[in-house]
């Protein structure tokens, strides 16, 4: 979904809201981010349907702070992941 697809579903967030974290939008329009939305994403996809099904029992002001935590460690984590192009892993 690009920008200009987005920006219905995204305006009735307030404008730092938008950018403080990712949102999933659901079918219903809905939409999700932080660690509910981490939630909703694993359970939308079958390979992680059990994940994001174990993980919906945890409350979500959990799910949050640990979204958090990871969040304010992003360029930590990001120096783990190697430059360049992707693997293709598929012709």
């Amino acid at each position: 979904m690009g920008e200009e697809e987005a920006a219905p579903l995204l305006e009735p967030r307030p404008a730092d809201e938008r950018f403080a974290s990712w949102h999933l939008a659901l079918a219903d329009g809905s939409l999700v981010g932080y660690g509910a939305g981490g939630v909703e994403l694993l359970r939308s996809m079958r390979l992680t349907r059990p994940a994001g099904l174990l993980l919906a029992a945890v409350p979500d002001r959990v799910l949050d702070a640990v979204y958090g935590l990871v969040a304010r460690q992003r360029g930590l984590i990001g120096r783990l992941v190697p430059d360049g192009p992707a693997p293709k892993r598929f012709p």
